[in-house]
């Protein structure tokens, strides 16, 4: 769950924003520059939010240079080639402006920006200096260079993010092996005109994830079933303030279509689509241990031919609640109750990181998977069955 995630790795928020949440500090070098002179600036990207934001900084930034007396219109020009920047959720980015200082100005300076960013700094101007070639950007050394291939754009990937728990697992019996792997596709940017229009529609996304039971140990290893489950969801996250206290805290809902299908075309075809609705609340502090309650309520849409009694099993609610600490142990549990009170199951999942900072930066979760009840395949929708499986997991 996506929810679950997200605010186990949330971070502290603590400046102030612009209307779509994104804050912008300019940095100038701290030592004193000649009157005249052409010196780099570094607009600086904030993002405080729990999601990744991708936005395309204007190339030309219109500006005021101001002494204690007088004021000079200026323009700020962007180095880069332009495009879109991708923010980390609670994270940064740097884009780089060059400047040229009016002959006059002198002193103390203060360069100020009010559209369509609001930011400014402080400037020191000396007559008694050379000028020379534009100085380094005072963040240049946070920007890690870029090979060729980097520098070229394959994807919009700051539209990608983690989904569904993402894991490969192995354990004993005939579908040894176990593993899934999910993500998320937000559809529309944060500057297109649609979206600036009707913000909401920045939140759809589509989402695909894909499960499979393996018969790893046999002969040519087949797979024994695989669920494919593309989605179209709408998705309201709240961001939390600074650090997160005791008591209740409301994190946000999804609303989504979802099929859910096993590919085959035979006997064995199963498929499947419902509409769903998943809030989620969570108890508790994130610094120290929290629990997160996240149901999913469903409702089938058209005739299920090729399963009819496959809601006795699955029912109308999955249950799921998420018991550790932000950075350390975790518990999932994934409960789903068939009709009646009867042929449902359990699923729970035990998570701890690991990292090998000795020689190797390795990192990932170890995973202990155990399941009981109806319907670990879509194929065996009405077979009972319990499996213990360990492996890792880079989304959990």
């Amino acid at each position: 769950m996506n929810f679950i995630r997200a605010l186990f790795a949330v971070a502290g928020l603590g400046f102030a924003t612009s209307a779509h949440g994104i804050g912008f500090n300019l940095v100038a070098p701290p030592e004193a520059v000649a009157m005249g002179a052409e010196l780099k600036l570094n607009l600086l990207i904030l993002n405080p939010e729990a999601v990744v934001r991708s936005l395309t900084p204007p190339a030309v930034l219109k500006a005021t240079i101001c002494d204690p007396v007088n004021c000079w219109p200026v323009e700020l020009k962007a180095l880069a080639s332009g495009g879109p920047v991708v923010v980390a959720a609670g994270g940064f980015a740097v884009r780089e402006y060059v400047v040229t200082l009016p002959p006059r100005a002198g002193g103390a300076l203060v360069l100020e920006i009010n559209e369509p960013v609001v930011a400014k700094v402080a400037i020191e101007a000396r007559a008694d200096l050379r000028q020379g070639a534009p100085m380094t950007a005072p963040l240049s050394n946070f920007v890690p260079p870029k090979t060729a291939e980097a520098a070229i754009h394959r994807t919009f990937a700051g539209r990608f993010s983690a989904h569904e728990p993402i894991y490969f697992i192995y354990g004993e019996g005939s579908q040894a092996a176990k593993f899934q792997f999910s993500f998320k596709y937000r559809i529309l940017g944060a500057t297109g005109e649609l979206g600036e229009k009707v913000p909401a529609l920045r939140r759809l996304y589509f989402g695909y994830t894909q499960r499979s039971l393996w018969n790893i140990d046999a002969y040519s290893s087949p797979f024994y079933d695989t669920s494919y489950m593309p989605e179209l969801m709408f998705e309201s996250q709240s961001v939390l303030d600074g650090d997160l206290s005791g008591g209740m805290h409301w994190m946000g809902y999804q609303i989504g279509l979802k099929h859910e299908s096993n590919g085959l075309t035979t006997g064995g075809s199963r498929s499947l689509n419902t509409v769903y609705f998943r809030p989620g609340v969570i108890f508790g502090n994130l610094n120290s241990w929290s629990l997160i309650l996240a149901p999913r309520f469903h409702a089938y849409l058209a005739d299920l031919n090729d399963n009819p009694d496959l809601k006795d099993y699955r029912g109308n609610v999955e249950f799921m609640a998420g018991l550790g600490r932000n950075d350390g142990y975790a518990l999932m549990l994934t409960g789903r109750l068939g009709r009646g009170g009867r042929k449902g199951s359990l699923q729970a999942d035990l998570t701890l990181p690991l990292k090998a900072d000795f020689l190797l930066d390795f990192a990932t979760y170890f995973q202990i998977q155990y399941w009981d009840g109806y319907g670990e395949s879509l194929l065996d929708y009405n077979v009972r069955s319990s499996a213990l499986r360990a492996g890792f997991s880079l989304v959990r």
